[in-house]
């Protein structure tokens, strides 16, 4: 199991010591493993104002090996970009794109054995707190209902302040389609050194030895967390920057595209740039800015500005006909293979495969495996988005399994008639 080509040993990536407190008191951390878990704890002093009272134990199992894969490095480098860094005895991770705190939380779950049920939340909105107390009220519930339905947070998992506002900010409007950025939480001190120690590691002393395939995947997630695409059509600059505040980090992302042949340059501040044609169309060909659905559609139109672009990268064809799109004949195969022995769920099969799970879902399309949902009436419809309005709690998923329809139905209902109900 522990093949240094299919997962990461944990164990190599343990902390001495569990920092506790503000002056930061080292416990030793003790070690028991297996096969397959690690347990670990740290002993501190209970004291009192008469001097040491005893002693409190600390504890956590967690699985010992993770799986060596695109999903797992996309992940650490997300966490490295988006992850909070101090030793503050809490695990907090922050995005603004429901896609990827979904991803992230998924990962979580799968390798890690934390149940999405143990994350806490809020949402902070970059706009002052607003004075117009309906505003306020109309704004918090637009975006707790988004997060709520689009991930697999419940409303009992939010701190008791749901939604948070910036100060120093001039913004006093939130924008029609800004939900804000749902900021995730796990207090556990040990885990919490443990994720951070592990994630540090593989950044400042692993990430830039490991395949081709697993520093792309690094990379297209720090891209997704710290990247910013930067297109001026007058005089005709295009560019993506990646923001990294320190130097030392800045020279790992800088040696990381050097080895996937991308050239950047090093600006003062924190300000990594890549540029010029052939540095783009490789994080075209690379996927390298595909993790962020947003900034991946500014990148593209981006791109589509250079001359000739299609005919140079065999991207931006008619629906269908890209290259890069298509699934090699033996993924088809092997898909339908396992469709045949009785593995129909679409989800396993991406991860058997290591596929997205849309490419599967496109080969059950084109080849006409599983069931088509018939056309669901208008009267429906209107039971299914009045539901949603009603129950923010469940996701679009959960809404789709008590109706039976695909959770694109569902938003296709309430999308259709939620002026409607709301108007009633």
């Amino acid at each position: 199991m522990n093949s240094d080509d299919k997962y990461i040993d944990l164990l190599e990536f343990l902390p001495q010591n569990i920092l506790c407190g503000k002056l930061e008191k080292q416990f030793p951390l003790n070690i028991k493993l297996d096969s397959k878990y690690l347990s670990l704890s740290y002993i501190t002093d209970l004291s009192n104002q008469t001097g040491q009272v005893g002693t409190k134990e600390y504890s956590l199992t967690i699985p010992r090996f993770i799986s060596k894969i695109i999903r797992t490095f996309e992940v650490l480098g997300l966490l490295q970009a988006e992850m909070g860094k101090t030793n503050n005895g809490n695990l907090s991770f922050a995005n603004h794109e429901y896609k990827i705190i979904n991803y992230v939380l998924d990962w979580f779950e799968k390798e890690l054995e934390v149940d999405k049920t143990i994350w806490r939340w809020s949402i902070k909105l970059n706009i002052q707190d607003p004075s117009d107390l309906i505003y306020k009220e109309e704004i918090e519930d637009k975006v707790i209902k988004h997060w709520l339905r689009n991930t697999n947070i419940t409303l009992e998992q939010a701190y008791p302040k749901r939604v948070t506002y910036i100060r120093n900010t001039n913004n006093k409007n939130l924008s029609l389609h800004d939900y804000g950025t749902l900021v995730l939480e796990y207090r556990n001190n040990l885990f919490s050194q443990i994720i951070k120690n592990f994630i540090r590691k593989i950044t400042y002393e692993k990430v830039t030895n490991f395949n081709i395939t697993l520093i792309q995947a690094y990379i297209r997630a720090i891209i997704a967390g710290e990247g910013c695409v930067e297109m001026s059509k007058q005089d005709k600059k295009f560019r993506v920057h990646l923001s990294a505040s320190i130097e030392e980090e800045k020279e790992i992302f800088y040696q990381c595209l050097k080895k996937l042949g991308i050239e950047s340059i090093k600006y003062k501040g924190d300000k990594l740039v890549i540029s010029k044609r052939k540095n783009n169309v490789q994080l075209l060909k690379q996927r390298l800015m595909t993790l962020s659905p947003a900034k991946y559609a500014k990148f593209l139109n981006m791109m589509q500005q250079y001359p000739n672009i299609k005919e140079e990268t065999n991207y931006f064809k008619e629906k269908g006909q890209n290259v890069w799109n298509k699934i090699p004949q033996e993924k088809i195969d092997k898909i339908i293979e396992l469709y045949n022995s009785g593995i129909t769920s679409t989800k396993e099969i991406a991860e058997k495969l290591n596929l997205h799970i849309l490419k599967v879902q496109r080969v059950f399309q084109q080849k006409n495996l599983g069931f088509r949902r018939t056309l669901i009436q208008e009267s429906k419809r209107l039971e299914i988005a009045k539901f949603v309005k009603n129950n923010p709690q469940q996701n679009y998923e959960q809404v789709a399994n008590l109706f039976n329809v695909s959770s694109s139905a569902v938003s296709r209902a309430f999308t259709k008639y939620k002026n409607k109900i709301y108007k009633n």
